[in-house]
């Protein structure tokens, strides 16, 4: 008995490896942090949409995605993930043709006040490069809200924006918030754990055939 007891846990610890390295979403990237004293100054329409620029080394799952807003908003924006053209460093296609280019999008109201505010994107994403934006008048969007601008770079940010126009554009304006939150995906267990697994269930397996071997009647 004391050999499937073994046998038992050699099997646990592989399963514990085999599914090692998930973890709780946290954010995977921010343009600048959070200063608590910004209003939102600049006005997220349907003829301005801002944004940040990001990079994943890895397949990644994206949970939520958000900005720092202030003053009046009205209605729903929307957010939305695209990809970035190499050789530009923007995203890619026209910034009025989202529908056909963002790898994922999410409408949502925005609450007054300065304060953060995300909204979940449930997506997976493999390693490259990204942008993720908000505006409105597309996705249904017709509303409106600010992005403030007095927060804290993280680093060198690269922010982008479409202003009356239907190209992108780097943006200097470094204290715009954007952020995205999520964890990077579980890798595929290792031919090593499989190889444990496979001999701790074979070794269970041969252990309980020969106790039930062993068992007599009178």
């Amino acid at each position: 008995m004391s050999s499937i007891r073994l046998r038992y846990t050699a099997v646990t610890a592989a399963l514990s490896l085999a599914i090692a390295g998930a973890a709780s979403a946290a954010p995977l990237y921010q343009s600048a942090a959070n200063s608590g004293n910004d209003t939102g100054e600049y006005i997220l329409s349907e003829n301005d949409l801002i944004g940040g620029v990001f990079t994943l080394s890895g397949t990644t799952n994206i949970t939520a995605i958000g900005a720092q807003f202030g003053g009046f908003p009205g209605g729903d924006i929307f957010g939305a993930i695209v990809a970035v053209d190499a050789h530009t460093g923007l995203p890619a296609g026209a910034s009025n043709d989202l529908a056909n280019t963002a790898l994922g999008h999410v409408l949502f109201s925005v609450t007054g006040g300065v304060h953060d505010q995300s909204a979940a994107l449930p997506l997976t994403l493999g390693a490259g490069t990204y942008a993720v934006v908000f505006g409105s008048g597309q996705f249904g969007a017709t509303g409106w809200a600010g992005l403030g601008y007095l927060n804290d770079p993280v680093g060198s940010p690269s922010l982008v924006r479409s202003f009356f126009s239907t190209d992108w554009s780097g943006f200097n304006d470094d204290g715009v918030r954007v952020f995205v939150d999520g964890t990077a995906a579980s890798p595929a267990p290792e031919m090593a754990t499989w190889g444990m697994l496979l001999i701790g269930f074979g070794g269970i397996g041969g252990a309980m055939r020969m106790r039930r071997r062993s068992v007599h009647f009178a």
